[in-house]
């Protein structure tokens, strides 16, 4: 159990460094899709990656007791 939180605890900070780095590539001056699609898109895709992790994780552990 304890490799599962760690993997899942690794995995959730490498998506945290992405989604770090997707909020950096957005023009904050040009606020379009047209402009930010491909960072608009990586900030959603990296935040619901992340919200999914963390919901199985929660799943385990109340599969677990």
């Amino acid at each position: 159990m304890k490799k599962i939180k760690t993997v899942f605890n690794i995995f959730s900070i490498i998506l945290l460094v992405i989604l770090i780095f997707w909020l950096t590539q957005i023009n904050y001056k040009e606020l379009s899709f047209k402009e930010n699609s491909s960072a608009y898109l990586g900030v959603l895709s990296s935040s619901m990656m992340s919200l999914a992790l963390q919901m199985i994780k929660g799943g385990i552990k109340e599969k677990k007791k």
